[in-house]
């Protein structure tokens, strides 16, 4: 049940921790500005024991020396009204605020910057796998290999079709198909290395400075997981701009971006995206009928995508 927004506010004064602003409000809390380069998380409903594995997470993360800044969570209350973080604040400016995504291709300082971010997760691997979140409330191994990661995510996707089949099978006439050809895909391909995966390289959660590099990251936890870098190349071209006007060729422009320029592979940056699609189709609702929904539909009936799926590894 969410907390209302005065509740939050009080809470925090009463642990001393007066808020200076709200900067905004999610699907898991309340985010304040509480001051000394701090913010405070009201949580909705995690418990200080499952915030415990993401402050472990983000301190892993923050080991990789990556070239941006990541959170770091300083402090977990336990309160009978909510669970509250302090985190660091983070400095920049979002993406999101600073480019018009209904151009026809992105501009280059968002191209380079969303390439950047991919580009140093890819050249960070994990040697400290010790703490794995929980996927969509999934808890996957304590301590993830190659395979064990990809069984857990594969394993939350099999819930999420047990639960939401019957919607998928409305909306995509060859779901079945198409599900069984993307898990039988992924689990033959191979990595040589654990990442870090964020799963929601949106404009809002890339952070830049004045020169429009890239200064942070943020909003780690929805899909993070260490796997395959892959999928979060896939996922970020995706959600640069999901539901403007030109999404379609700004993702397509995005992926030749990737494979052209930075090595990915298309094929696999595809079965990916059915993945993604397959994972988090009701993610935003239960029924089906928002915008999130309709997009994860229209990619698993997107031709490119389905003829990946037809073809041979």
């Amino acid at each position: 049940m969410p907390i209302p927004l005065d509740d939050a506010y009080r809470l925090l004064v009463r642990l001393g921790r007066c808020p200076v602003a709200h900067i905004g409000s999610g699907m898991e809390g309340h985010v304040f500005d509480v001051g000394s380069d701090s913010v405070a998380k009201v949580w909705f409903s995690k418990t200080p024991d499952e915030i415990v594995p993401l402050q472990s997470f983000y301190e892993i993360v923050h080991g990789l020396h990556l070239p941006f800044d990541t959170p770091l969570i300083t402090e977990v209350h336990d309160s009978p009204d909510g669970t509250v973080s302090i985190e660091r604040a983070l400095q920049g400016t979002p993406l999101n605020d600073v480019v018009f995504r209904d151009a026809n291709v992105p501009p280059p300082f968002a191209t380079n910057a969303l390439m950047s971010v991919l580009t140093a997760l890819r050249d960070h691997p994990v040697q400290d796998t010790r703490c794995a979140l929980p996927i969509l409330g999934v808890r996957p191994p304590e301590a993830p290999t190659l395979n064990g990661s990809t069984s857990a995510l594969l394993d939350v996707v099999s819930r999420n079709v047990d639960r939401y089949g019957d919607q998928l099978r409305r909306s995509v006439p060859d779901f079945d198909w198409v599900y069984a050809q993307t898990v039988q895909q992924v689990r033959e391909f191979s990595d040589a290395k654990l990442h870090a995966v964020h799963g929601d390289l949106c404009p809002p959660n890339i952070l830049l400075g004045p020169d429009l590099n890239v200064t942070a990251v943020l909003d780690w936890g929805f899909l993070s997981h260490f796997g395959d870098t892959s999928l979060d190349a896939s996922i970020a071209c995706g959600s640069y701009n999901l539901y403007g006007e030109h999404s379609r060729v700004n993702d397509a422009y995005l992926v030749a971006e990737c494979v052209d320029r930075h090595g990915y592979d298309h094929h696999r940056l595809l079965v990916y995206r059915a993945l993604y699609a397959v994972l988090s189709s009701n993610a935003d609702s239960e029924n089906g009928t928002d915008g999130h929904y309709a997009w994860c539909v229209d990619n698993l009936n997107r031709d490119d995508i389905q003829a990946a799926l037809s073809d041979a590894l």
